[in-house]
This record gives structure tokens, sequence and C-alpha cells, in this order.
């Protein structure tokens, strides 16, 4: 399939724990994805460019799935806080 510079496909990239639905699933064209990336978006976000609605949709969920284990997992690292104190 070919894709011209306003066409429009899905992109996803990696979550972080302050992201909103927005910022890790869009919708974008190559010219929207030029614009993006002298905006800040980095490779190191992990962009991945789909055609399908569904199929992005499922990436998001397991990205996020990978972001939640991680922070369990640090806070399952985490030296237990001591008791609070009582008057």
């Amino acid at each position: 399939m070919r894709y011209g510079l306003d066409d429009k496909l899905w992109v996803v990239v990696d979550p972080t724990p302050q992201s909103t639905l927005g910022d890790i699933l869009f919708q974008a064209s190559l010219r929207d994805l030029s614009l993006q990336f002298k905006g800040g978006l980095s490779v190191e976000e992990n962009p991945t460019l789909f055609t399908e609605e569904q199929e992005a949709i499922a990436e998001v969920h397991r990205r996020l799935d990978r972001m939640r284990s991680r922070l369990d997992k640090l806070a399952g690292d985490l030296p237990e806080s001591p008791p609070e104190a009582t008057s």
C-alpha cells in the first residue's frame, strides 16, 4: 500500500505516568509527524505507526501494561514508611 504526505496513520508512543490517551495515541500524516519531531517528539519515545486503529489501541494497552508492571516493581522495591505517630 502506498501512503502520501497527507494520508493519516495511527501513532503510538511510550506512555509516562503523566500521559493522557491523546499523548500516546493519535492520528497523524507524515507531514504532521515531521512537525511532531520538530516540536519535540523523539525516537526515544518509540513512535510506532499503524494503519488500523484497533492495532494501535492494542499496542497502547501493551505499553500501558508494561509501564504499570515497571511502576509496581519500583513500588515494591521501596522501603516501608514508618508508622505514623499517634498523639
